[in-house]
């Protein structure tokens, strides 16, 4: 049977929830595997601590320890980097692999040789508790066909053929949606997808994940994403540039815009939600007075508009 590579990065997570993540795959069905953690948080010595007791206690963690923070992307680069496993699996340092998960992908991406397998998954809340919340899955035809409109593969669900990371050279440096646009990458090389119904990983949602200047920036970011992935489809010439992307960013992402999201975008989401369930009227009239006051949505609403 295939070696495994488990990649994790860790910045900042509580001590609990990282024990139980790690546990959760050392106590995986399958056992032939290796568990490379990153620690891309110098200054954070508990974790440190931590991530060496563990190399310590099971011989199949390789601990590499950042100089400095480089993000999640370049960490991830860095664990592939010193990868020798046929498949990477991915692992995020505060969600909860079923004990065989890596035993139920490992089966799947085989018997039918795909490229990449993500998979249902649990939310849970800051204390562990399964909330009421569903995932739609697809198949693998409408899966292809959703990916250049949104990112329906969840990143720390995924397990993928270590050979088609490297032949799109793994993440780019994006500071959020990394996964994104190595998913349109493969996309944009015929690489195929599937995604599996089963729920084999535990999802930790926190209220401050991701805050509104954040969400805001990774909004903007999903959408150059988008752009380059459809330019190259139209030209075959990948036009990413870090620095054309930080020009981007800097343009678009100023204290105007921020302050009009964190005003308006939960009640604007809700004017969606209201539009998509025919309740028109209700609709309009959240989302009709937003478009009026703000620029950036209205400048969102008329691409949706266009999209339809």
């Amino acid at each position: 049977m295939p070696m495994i590579s488990v990649l994790m990065s860790v910045y900042n997570e509580d001590e609990v929830d990282l024990r139980t993540s790690i546990d959760s795959i050392l106590k995986q069905t399958y056992s032939d595997f290796e568990f490379i953690i990153v620690n891309d948080n110098p200054d954070n010595n508990s974790i440190k601590e931590l991530i060496s007791f563990y190399t310590k206690k099971d011989r199949r963690i390789k601990a590499i320890f950042n100089e400095e923070n480089i993000g999640l992307a370049e960490s991830l680069n860095r664990a592939a980097n010193i990868a020798k496993g046929s498949y990477f699996l991915r692992m995020d340092a505060d969600d909860i692999s079923v004990p065989n998960r890596i035993e139920k992908q490992l089966e799947i991406i085989q018997k039918y040789n795909y490229d990449l397998v993500c998979s249902n998954y649990y939310f849970i809340n800051e204390s562990g508790k399964v909330l009421e919340r569903d995932v739609k899955v697809f198949n693998n035809e409408d899966l292809i066909k959703m990916l250049p409109k949104e990112n329906v593969v969840h990143h720390p669900t995924v397990i993928m053929k270590a050979s088609v990371f490297s032949k799109v050279k793994g993440y780019r440096n994006f500071p959020c949606a990394q996964d994104y646009d190595l998913w349109l990458r493969m996309v944009s090389n015929k690489c195929t997808f599937h995604m599996m119904p089963e729920k084999l990983l535990y999802y930790r949602i926190r209220s401050n994940s991701i805050t509104g200047k954040n969400k805001l920036k990774q909004i903007h970011t999903i959408k150059y994403i988008k752009e380059i992935f459809l330019k190259y489809q139209e030209t075959g010439v990948d036009e990413y540039d870090y620095d054309k992307y930080a020009e981007y960013i800097q343009k678009v992402h100023n204290k105007r815009t921020v302050k009009d999201f964190n005003r308006y975008y939960s009640l604007y989401q809700e004017g969606l939600r209201d539009l998509k369930n025919k309740r028109i009227t209700k609709g309009l009239k959240k989302i009709v007075p937003i478009i009026i006051r703000s620029k950036y949505f209205r400048d969102r609403f008329i691409e949706k508009i266009k999209s339809f």
